[in-house]
């Protein structure tokens, strides 16, 4: 519950980082896990595996579509590499503080698993370092022109993670692993997007 809002106030004191983009991270997102929820109750069940797929595209598309278009439309004054970290630190806050107030509910209970703690705090900070990163992508492809090819990716790897961490939720060691993996992956393709973007101006100094 708290991990993305200390993080993002770590970020805003230490680089200056404007609040807003997290104000319109919010407003957006909120909207899109309604419709998320809507168009997900459709779904037919019946196919564990076509479920889950199903699934991790409908969030991948509206997640990332969302993002794509608050940056560019709502926050296109706001040009700066630090505002897309800032989105991307207080997207999906929803998801994870609803996550957060279920695991209330298991206090006393004898379903606790021992290794619990250690799986949501990985969790937890896996899933703001891959949104950044997915953010830092959509940010780059919207800044150079190339958004035909940096949204599909970020919509494809979103899905793919979501598919996976639903197919094998109970096998929380192949889900990290996996997650771990896709993790490093668009953090590594974010981090060059970083780089590649311009030279460090003085404003942003103060990082990398």
């Amino acid at each position: 519950m708290l991990t993305a809002p200390v993080l993002l106030i770590l970020w805003h004191k230490k680089t200056g980082a404007r609040i807003y983009p997290a104000l319109v991270s919010f407003g957006v997102c909120v909207p899109a896990f309604i419709i998320g929820y809507v168009i997900r109750s459709c779904f037919d069940m019946e196919s564990f595996v076509g479920y889950r797929l199903a699934n991790g595209l409908l969030y991948g598309i509206l997640e990332e579509g969302a993002k794509f278009l608050a940056m560019k439309f709502l926050l296109e004054n706001y040009d700066s590499r630090k505002d897309a970290v800032t989105y991307g630190l207080a997207h999906g806050y929803q998801e994870s503080f609803s996550a957060g107030l279920s695991c209330f509910g298991l206090i006393g209970s004898s379903i606790i698993a021992s290794d619990m703690f250690g799986v949501n705090l990985w969790i937890a900070v896996n899933g703001v370092v891959f949104t950044v990163s997915l953010t830092v992508l959509i940010f780059y492809g919207i800044q150079m022109g190339k958004s035909k090819l940096t949204l599909p990716v970020a919509i494809f790897v979103h899905a793919f993670s979501n598919a996976i961490g639903g197919i094998f939720y109970y096998a929380a060691a192949i889900v990290i692993f996996a997650d771990g993996l896709i993790t490093a992956g668009v953090c590594y393709a974010a981090y060059r997007c970083w780089k590649s973007l311009w030279e460090l101006s003085d404003d942003e100094a103060v990082i990398l």
